[in-house]
């Protein structure tokens, strides 16, 4: 038979949630000598499954997982600085390529004299 902190701490409760439940009848208990709820842990888990007991070698997982993490998250910052240098390359080239094929927007060609006809050759044209 569970106490009402006992019975907290197997259902992974508090003890105000246990006695609310005992008081709107979703748990049956009873009182003992002293004023003390009992609960059975049957009723107790049929209304509050236990919490799910971490297998064997949890811990050494986790700290794997840790570890991977840790590696994985070095790997993405070398990636994302190759990506900055590999932005700051393709910039310059771009710029270069510009600066070389920068042709300036022709001006307009003073405007000349017009053309003298071939067969005016001596003529003076002023």
């Amino acid at each position: 038979m569970y106490t009402l902190g006992t019975a907290a701490k197997a259902a992974g409760r508090t003890k105000s949630a246990i006695f609310k439940a005992i008081q709107k009848g979703r748990i049956s208990a009873k009182k003992d000598d002293l004023g003390r709820y009992q609960i059975d842990p049957a009723e107790l888990h049929r209304v509050y499954p236990p919490p799910p007991v971490p297998e064997k070698g949890a811990h050494e997982r986790t700290v794997e997982e840790t570890a991977e993490n840790r590696v994985l998250k070095a790997k993405v910052e070398l990636l994302e600085e190759l990506l900055r240098e590999v932005r700051e390359d393709r910039d310059h080239w771009r710029r270069q390529a510009s600066a070389v094929t920068y042709q300036p927007a022709p001006q307009a060609a003073p405007k000349s004299e017009t053309p003298r006809p071939p067969w005016l050759w001596w003529w003076p044209w002023s």
